[in-house]
């Protein structure tokens, strides 16, 4: 778990991370990782790495460093063309970080996380079925609660988000189909499926890949800086989530570009709730919560009313009408806390000087991590740690303005010459 943000406006980007990461299921918390990064030794990029720490088993703290060892003084002219080169990066050294040897593993953890969910319909048909009596249940309940959860898991990949860059379903299919199957006819918690439905949700499940599924865990990266035919910062947002028969499985969540239009930009990153309740008075876990709150209560008070309160058949055009209601309600709650809260930052952060910008985007952790200390929650202590803060601007380049160590500069002057030639550059302050 992390936070970070990226704010920007026409003179610079302000890039801040928290230093904790989380082991396991909250087992341990260290505040000593490394999330902000330079992506070139000359070109004025950086990247915030944020929910995973390791890429198929590869820490990408190392992954970064190849990276930009490999780039050395090459430039592009625009940032897309970093984030592709990044891609294509990981695919031709696939050997190097051996992600073939955890492609099974990767693999199979989607396809587990898939059918566990198919599990948990189950149990939740199974409830409503009981009613919380105490019985079991009848050959034929049993038969209808098998196909609901069956027929949900296959509407669930239906509706994913399909990826045009993502086209792995055959090479699954043959690879590892099989597999699907056998877990599914071994396995003990699917003894309820018969012949004809394993073989629907294994079938199913190779559809999954090329979707934007992550619930197995992905790699967070937005990357900001600017091309060299760029004069105003640029940020692309995405998410990488494995290596599939020697390609990069990825999704694009966001782009951001600093324009004569769009003169400002802040975007929070990873745990975002904190920010975006200062940013907008609201955050998107409780407009969600609404969104799902309201309909329901609307219905259930429409229910309990006698059907003599209603003209005949009219009961259920009452219900659809007052469904829009909620939408109606969320967007101007939206639409509020754009204008009202949103806007005049936004009109602030556009004209923040450089030091003002990382001021700011240091606060944004600050405040983060201050609620994950204090708060006895799921989330405590899953922000803290030293803050990383960098700034990147078209005339200056990378600049680290606050860089945690995990040594002191004093002893170790041979890592200086041989990472940086020193010699040449005397003085210099270190870019890793």
């Amino acid at each position: 778990m992390s936070a970070g943000i990226c704010i920007m406006n026409r003179n610079a980007i302000a890039m801040a991370t928290d230093s904790a990461v989380t082991v396991g299921d909250h087992a341990a918390i260290h505040n000593s990782a490394n999330k902000l990064f330079a992506l070139s030794r000359v070109a004025p990029i950086g990247a915030i790495i944020y929910a995973n720490g390791d890429f198929m088993g590869v820490p990408m703290e190392l992954i970064v460093k190849e990276y930009k060892k490999a780039i050395g003084d090459k430039t592009y002219p625009a940032l897309k063309d970093y984030v592709n080169d990044l891609l294509l990066f990981l695919e031709s050294h696939k050997d190097l970080f051996r992600f073939e040897i955890n492609e099974e593993k990767y693999v199979m953890g989607v396809f587990i996380n898939l059918i566990s969910g198919m599990i948990n319909g189950r149990k939740e048909f199974v409830e409503q079925i009981l009613g919380g009596a105490n019985r079991e249940l009848t050959d034929d309940e049993l038969r209808e609660v098998a196909s609901k959860a069956v027929n949900q898991t296959v509407d669930f990949v239906n509706h994913q988000k399909k990826m045009p860059a993502n086209t792995y379903k055959s090479y699954i299919e043959t690879k590892y189909k099989s597999k699907f199957l056998e877990v599914l006819k071994n396995g003990s918690e699917f003894a309820w499926l018969d012949e004809k439905q394993r073989i629907v949700i294994a079938e199913k499940s190779c559809e999954i890949y090329d979707s934007d599924f992550e619930r197995n865990g992905y790699v967070g990266i937005a990357v900001a800086g600017y091309g060299d035919n760029e004069i105003f910062p640029h940020m692309v947002h995405f998410h990488i989530c494995g290596v599939i028969d020697g390609k990069v499985s990825y999704s694009l969540v966001e782009e951001v570009e600093i324009t004569e239009d769009n003169i400002a930009s802040i975007v929070p990153l990873a745990q975002t709730d904190v920010m975006q309740t200062f940013l907008f008075g609201i955050n998107d876990r409780f407009l969600n919560d609404l969104a799902q709150e309201i309909p329901t209560r609307i219905h259930e008070s429409i229910d309990i009313l006698d059907d003599s309160c209603f003209a005949v058949g009219k009961k259920s055009e009452v219900h659809k009408e007052l469904h829009g209601v909620t939408e109606k309600i969320l967007e101007h709650m939206s639409n509020t806390a754009r204008s009202n809260y949103m806007r005049p930052i936004i009109l602030s952060v556009a004209t923040l000087p450089i030091e003002e910008l990382a001021l700011l985007a240091e606060s944004m952790i600050n405040i983060t991590s201050v609620r994950r200390k204090v708060a006895i929650d799921r989330n405590i202590g899953t922000v803290g740690g030293p803050i990383d803060v960098s700034i990147i601007s078209k005339g200056d380049g990378f600049i680290w303005l606050k860089r945690k160590h995990y040594f002191d500069r004093k002893y170790n002057p041979q890592y200086f010459f041989s990472h940086f030639d020193m010699m040449k550059h005397s003085g210099g302050e270190e870019d890793e």
